[in-house]
């Protein structure tokens, strides 16, 4: 809102500058009371098309293009009313309609540098854009002399500043549009120089300075308008794990710095590389906010966190599977917690990928070492539910035969699957956390903790809706009577281990 404000306010100051020159400076100096004169025909006509093409593409701008550049907008704005002046009041003093134009000049190039900055991730100390501004000032204040036999020295000195802000700009010619600029201002530079030494007549010098004005401004709204375009593709595209890939592109670089005597060349590179990543990070955080809360908050919760609802939903018969690492408390005591981290991250993150691989099947948390995961809540399709995630179940035990502890011994796992009612509801507002509630899931976790390693224990009410069905594998069940669980009591289970 502050950037809309101030170039709101910027863009009204240009357009009531007229009325405020004519006060100071138009009825004061006898050199802006000179005859006026009547420009080309082919100057008019350049006017009229130059506003056409800007008044369709501000058009664009405001109701069709999904950038909102302030800066760009302002550019517009101030341009063309440039422009309808000239077109409206175009019989004046050579030296009113000069004046104009430097005017124009003042208000219009620090956008244009601004909009540069915007592009590489800088600001206009950095190009040392005050020299060009300084120059801008002094130029409208000692234009009065413009008669006199100063007027030469002026330009001269004036020149000395723009070209060292020029020849500072040769050090960032890496940044992006920045050989652009140098041939905008070299082109201004050596038509200031043309005039300096009469080449052409006044009139000429107006069409070459008339033309540059056009080329320069509609091409930098152009450029700058495109790159905001292909920006907002990738931001708007970037998900968390975009923003994963940005973090360890970020920290593999630190890693690199820190390890690695940098070269210059190689410097500018990562100073580069690392430019571009926040140029990718998008400026409006909400989609990425709502995308982690779904993932903390899934099947479809998220609305109520959001309007604090603390309504809760019974559901029945649903699915609710439980792993566990075998001997993880020894391994804990065995290794320091970076290692614990590194191994349970593995463990994690290859269970995501293989319940992701699953439509119906929803992780729920990880506690420690245990996983926990549940069947849609949505659909009734028992039968389907329960072949799912004994699908699953024998992936994870076959997946987690591939990760080894720091002393190459596999890690094992113990699962538990039952199915019955639940409760689906948030608890908590600060740190929101998914659960689901009932005796089902309590069973479900007693019947991990009583499973043999490498194996799945299921409730009997699994195996009645398993034992007739077509998992594509051979599946054997095997009775396992007498199982105590805890809290629970005596019941009979079934054991599945991992299929040849």
């Amino acid at each position: 809102m502050n950037t809309l404000l101030n170039v709101f306010l910027f863009t009204i100051c240009y357009c009531q500058s007229e009325t405020f020159l004519k006060i100071c400076l138009y009825d004061k100096y006898e050199l802006f009371k000179q005859d006026p004169i009547l420009f080309f025909p082919v100057m008019q006509s350049a006017n009229i098309f130059i506003l056409t093409i800007f008044s369709l593409f501000t058009i664009h701008l405001l109701f069709f293009s999904k950038i909102k550049n302030y800066t760009i907008y302002s550019l517009a704005f101030v341009y063309s009313k440039y422009v309808m002046d000239n077109i409206s009041n175009n019989i004046i003093s050579i030296h009113h309609y000069e004046f104009r134009r430097t005017i124009m000049w003042l208000f219009t190039t620090p956008l244009i540098l601004k909009m540069y900055c915007h592009m590489n991730n800088c600001n206009l100390i950095d190009i040392n854009a005050q020299y060009h501004v300084i120059s801008n000032v002094l130029h409208i204040v000692l234009y009065p002399f413009r008669r006199t036999n100063y007027n030469t020295y002026i330009i001269i000195t004036l020149s000395v500043f723009e070209l060292y802000f020029i020849y500072n700009l040769f050090s960032l010619k890496e940044q992006k549009y920045t050989q652009f600029i140098i041939y905008i201002w070299c082109l201004f530079s050596i038509i200031t120089m043309i005039e300096l030494i009469n080449i052409f007549s006044t009139h000429d010098i107006q069409i070459c300075y008339l033309l540059s004005d056009m080329i320069a401004k509609l091409t930098t709204i152009l450029i700058v308008n495109d790159y905001e375009e292909q920006m907002y593709h990738i931001r708007t595209n970037v998900d968390l794990q975009s923003i994963s890939l940005f973090t360890a592109i970020k920290k593999s670089i630190i890693n690199f710095e820190n390890t690695t005597n940098i070269t210059p060349k190689c410097k500018t590179i990562i100073k580069k590389i690392t430019n571009d990543l926040i140029t990718f990070i998008p400026r409006d955080k909400t989609p990425l906010k709502l995308e982690l809360l779904k993932k903390i908050l899934p099947l479809e919760l998220e609305e109520n966190y959001l309007s604090q609802s603390k309504e809760y939903k019974p559901y029945d018969f649903v699915c609710v599977l439980f792993t566990d690492i075998v001997s993880y408390t020894e391994l804990a005591k065995q290794y320091d917690a970076d290692v614990i981290y590194k191994l349970l991250n593995d463990v994690y993150t290859r269970f995501d990928d293989i319940v992701n691989h699953y439509t119906n099947l929803q992780k729920i948390e990880t506690i420690g070492d245990a996983y926990m995961v549940v069947g849609d809540i949505y659909t009734n399709d028992k039968t389907n539910h329960v072949k799912n995630i004994i699908l699953l179940a024998i992936d994870f035990l076959k997946e987690i035969k591939k990760i080894v502890t720091p002393n190459n011994i596999p890690l094992q796992l113990r699962i538990g699957i039952n199915i019955g009612k639940v409760v689906v509801g948030i608890l908590g507002i600060e740190i929101p956390r998914l659960c689901v509630i009932g005796n089902t899931v309590n069973v479900a976790n007693r019947l991990q903790t009583t499973a043999d390693p490498d194996t799945i224990q299921i409730s009997r009410h699994i195996y009645e809706l398993a034992e007739s069905h077509d998992f594509g594998v051979n599946i054997n069940f095997e009775l396992k009577e007498n199982v105590f669980l805890k809290n629970i009591g005596i019941t009979n289970t079934y054991i599945i281990s991992i299929p040849n």
